[in-house]
């Protein structure tokens, strides 16, 4: 003899037990004030809707409705059930809206990731344009510590950086150029080089250097070590700092020289000049870099965005 089992879909099992269909059926009895009209607004009949209230009753250990009365009457309880599902739905319902509108393009977040000195001038230009572009997207922008860039985009700390020089990318990644920047030497405003229009690298052998030291794993310290090796000689380096921003400042202060990527436009130090090297160096990259599997959609956008700004402020 086989036997059937038959569940009751307004019943609800363990694993369904204060779901957001059992605050819906909660809510509606609160506001028809009888089970009877909001059975048929729940698209149901009484008795599987009552038999759900009381299985809620079960998993929560008090009664949330008085039966001493024909009208229905909320207990303390039920009181309190009330005000929590009814911020909860809203809640829920608000998440519902901004998913299916994500899901759309028409609204989100990203989540950027920057230390980068191209934050002074170029990502709020590009935030600008995207806001000018959609004003429901909305961008958040996290200063991590420049050895965590990468490793911060991979575990999805940040949906987006923008790096300086190498980046050596995995499967997991893609990256857009958004523009290079000439290598120049950063001089105190008073040093006897300054005095030059271009500074000859073989001149700078003597100097005591400011270098940033925690760029190494992308590559951009390697950049500026590679033209001293081409220029014949090992920089003397006397002071490292973890930021771009931190060489311009401690070449103001008279510390050393410092070779970087051109910022002259976006950073501006008092005390701090700016000088084209010979021989050239090739161009080092600036770059916007994102998980090759993010769905968000601002990422495209965004990097449009980037890309243009890039374009407006580029140097000569």
């Amino acid at each position: 003899m086989h036997h059937t089992c038959n569940v009751d879909p307004g019943t609800p099992t363990n694993d369904s037990v204060l779901n957001l269909r059992d605050l819906e059926c909660f809510m509606a009895i609160v506001e028809k004030r009888s089970f009877g009209r909001a059975a048929p607004f729940l698209g149901m009949t009484q008795p599987p809707l009552s038999r759900r209230i009381a299985a809620l009753e079960d998993e929560l250990g008090t009664t949330l409705f008085s039966r001493a009365h024909r009208q229905v009457e909320l207990t303390t309880a039920g009181e309190l059930l009330s005000s929590e599902a009814r911020d909860l739905l809203a809640r829920a319902r608000l998440v519902k809206h901004v998913m299916r509108q994500a899901a759309r393009g028409t609204s989100g977040n990203l989540r950027l990731g920057t230390r980068s000195v191209s934050r002074y001038l170029l990502i709020p230009d590009a935030i600008r344009r995207l806001r000018e572009m959609n004003p429901q997207y909305s961008v958040t922008v996290i200063d991590p510590l420049p050895t965590q860039h990468v490793e911060h985009l991979r575990n999805g700390l940040f949906d987006l950086t923008v790096l300086s020089g190498p980046v050596k990318l995995d499967g997991g990644l893609r990256k857009v150029p958004l523009r290079g920047d000439p290598m120049v030497v950063a001089l105190p405003e008073h040093h006897p080089l300054a005095e030059r229009q271009v500074v000859d690298s073989r001149d700078l052998a003597k100097e005591a250097f400011i270098e940033v030291a925690r760029y190494e794993p992308l590559g951009y310290k390697d950049l500026m070590r590679g033209a001293c090796v081409r220029a014949g000689f090992v920089p003397r380096v006397v002071q490292e700092v973890d930021s771009v921003d931190m060489l311009a400042v401690c070449v103001a202060a008279g510390m050393g020289v410092a070779l970087m990527h051109d910022v002259h436009r976006e950073l501006s130090v008092p005390g701090v000049v700016y000088r084209p090297i010979h021989p050239a160096e090739p161009p080092i990259e600036l770059s916007a870099v994102w998980r090759a599997d993010d769905a968000n959609p601002v990422i495209e956008p965004f990097v449009e965005c980037l890309a243009a700004a890039a374009g407006q402020g580029r140097q000569p």
